[in-house]
């Protein structure tokens, strides 16, 4: 059995604090059936592992859980399915919408889930009845056309703005890769005419080859005193460069914005847009489901059809109108033969 020991020391954090208090040395989740003391060792250990956004989501679902629980702690025993059913009840009465709370649900039943694992308690499957799923989500996608706009949209030189331009072009002629990804992007990540990185949200690997568009904003942005590719993070220690890149992230979907209003594109931009728009004129060219999986680094194809699930009946009802004039078309052409 592995048991994890572990002392925390943790300092008030501006996103309202850290669940996990100070433990003291001799203690383990396993003597004392503590699930919150647990989930804080997950917390420790994910972000050892440079995790950092899966670790802010099991920080920010033991916070909620422990402000409903109104304790400083919460045992295994205490984890059943009247718990988490009163729980979820109690995040939809204070208004939290239904993919918040499917996220709040996921991370704890992924923490519970480990603790099962390692054998410090039974497998109750106290999340049986609560959703965990993902809800249709409004359409991120735009349009060929409104690439082209921020293609041709004149920005200043040097600035921000370019920058954020070329880099939510990047995002999208990479195949959709996040930004995330591309901010934390090393030059030693690219060799032989090939980008290859893990994604940081799955750790799946996804390789793409390097295409002119993508390399013309490779070269705009080569510098010899960085070993990132783009100029977002300066620091080579992770957490702090994770620190600047959830300060870059803010500033960047801020700019998108303005860029998007500037270039004259409807739809409100950001990060996930790129992303989003790739995906979908994928599908739109009937590229197969499991290479735009690959593609987006997805380890299931239920995530990728929710990506593209607005635009199946549309895709659909193309196809089948295309089928149907070429039915007809050599129909008419046999009766005039004849």
């Amino acid at each position: 059995m592995f048991k994890i020991c572990i002392v925390f020391k943790i300092s008030i954090r501006r996103d309202g604090g850290s669940p996990c208090r100070k433990r003291k040395k001799e203690e383990s989740p396993a003597a004392t059936g503590s699930f919150s003391g647990f989930a804080c060792g997950e917390i420790a250990r994910t972000r050892l592992m440079h995790r950092h956004s899966t670790a802010d989501n099991y920080a920010t679902a033991l916070r909620s859980l422990l402000a409903f629980h109104g304790k400083k702690d919460i045992s295994f025993a205490e984890v059943d399915s009247r718990l988490i059913d009163a729980y979820g009840e109690w995040l939809r009465r204070k208004g939290i919408c239904k993919d918040t709370l499917s996220c709040y649900m996921r991370s704890l039943r992924a923490v519970y889930n480990k603790a099962v694992e390692q054998g410090l308690t039974e497998q109750k499957e106290p999340f049986g009845n609560v959703f965990t799923g993902i809800s249709r989500t409004r359409k991120r996608s735009i349009e060929k056309a409104d690439i082209n706009k921020l293609r041709a949209v004149q920005v200043k030189p040097g600035s921000f703005m370019q920058l954020v331009r070329d880099v939510f072009l990047f995002c999208f002629y990479a195949c959709g890769m996040p930004f995330v990804d591309v901010a934390f992007l090393k030059k030693s990540q690219i060799k032989g005419g090939m980008l290859v990185y893990h994604r940081r949200k799955t750790d799946q690997v996804v390789q793409i080859k390097l295409e002119p568009c993508m390399q013309e904003i490779i070269n705009r942005y080569r510098s010899d005193g960085s070993d990132y590719v783009f100029p977002f993070l300066t620091s080579q220690d992770e957490d702090t460069a994770y620190r600047e890149y959830k300060r870059k992230f803010s500033y960047y979907n801020k700019t998108l914005k303005t860029l998007g209003k500037l270039a004259g594109v409807d739809k409100p931009l950001s990060s996930y847009v790129a992303r989003h728009t790739w995906a979908t004129l994928a599908f739109m060219s009937s590229v197969d489901m499991s290479v735009i999986a690959q593609a987006l680094g997805h380890t299931d194809v239920k995530t990728t059809r929710i990506y593209v699930e607005d635009i199946g009946n549309g895709k659909q009802n193309s196809a089948n109108k295309k089928l149907l004039n070429e039915v007809l078309r050599k129909r008419s052409s046999v009766q005039e033969v004849q």
